[in-house]
């Protein structure tokens, strides 16, 4: 079975859904940076850039 995959602005590219829910709960507080991308880490705003995208999760 194909993983899903999102279009994610933080990495300028389709990822997995799951690396999605990784950044989804290092932005909640729910989970420490070192679960995340460093591409993402990076990115000075990239808590807010993934509070705005549209496959942010809600759940």
């Amino acid at each position: 079975m194909e993983p899903i995959k999102v279009n994610c602005p933080l990495m300028g590219m389709e990822i997995e859904d799951g690396i999605c829910f990784d950044i989804h709960m290092n932005v909640e507080g729910l989970a420490p940076d070192w679960t995340i991308p460093d591409k993402v880490l990076k990115k000075s705003d990239y808590k807010q850039v993934c509070l705005k995208c549209p496959n942010h999760r809600e759940d």
